[in-house]
């Protein structure tokens, strides 16, 4: 799936950023959320008080907006979101009072300084610049990447990129799960949980 300029990128994340607004009204994200985190095997972890315990594991959430899951998670040994879309400051600052260090960078450019347990991938690749790079990238930073995408939705402003089950499986070197959604995230759903305990990220110079 070929790449988009940064140029073409920009004029798609205008569309993301004016859809997200002052970041005040999240819920019917948040309820999509709700069934991202269950295909992505996060039910595994539920806890007391709609929290996630994240039994130590370091976590970079790719993409994951102005409310990510990582916002639901507790009793984790690190956790970062790298997300490039400008939101409100007081967005940064409830991140940051969470304890999760959020970059503004696209997943594209980042360099983390460590690796992670997990990688999460929600909603996310139609999004972005380079959806192939993307994966790439989490491959490289975790032992654990969870996905759950939307598939063949087209290609229309905002969302540059029309994913198919056999792209992304080969992609992540797997055999992804589909569900057909007929709720508010109606459309079909491509899920799964990959392990890639051999990666191993290059020493940064």
């Amino acid at each position: 799936m070929p790449a988009i300029t940064k140029e073409e990128w920009e004029k798609h994340n205008e569309l993301e950023r004016r859809f997200w607004g002052v970041c005040t009204n999240t819920y019917e994200e948040q309820l999509k959320q709700d069934v991202y985190a269950k295909y992505m095997g996060l039910d595994q972890f539920a806890g007391a008080a709609c929290w996630f315990s994240m039994q130590g594991k370091s976590i970079i959430d790719i993409g994951g907006g102005p409310v990510s899951l990582l916002l639901r998670c507790g009793n984790y040994a690190y956790a970062t979101l790298v997300d490039p879309c400008m939101y409100p400051e007081w967005v940064r600052t409830r991140y940051r009072l969470a304890g999760i260090e959020y970059v503004q960078k696209l997943a594209e450019e980042f360099v983390p300084a460590k690796s992670y347990d997990e990688a999460w991938i929600y909603n996310v690749l139609q999004h972005v610049q380079d959806p192939g790079k993307v994966i790439k990238n989490a491959r490289m930073w975790a032992k654990t990447v969870r996905i759950c995408d939307h598939l063949d939705i087209g290609s229309y402003m905002g969302h540059p990129h029309n994913l198919t089950r056999e792209w992304l499986d080969e992609m992540l070197s797997g055999h992804g799960s589909i569900v057909a959604r007929n709720d508010f995230a109606a459309r079909t759903l491509y899920y799964a949980v990959f392990n890639y305990d051999n990666n191993k990220m290059p020493e940064r110079k």
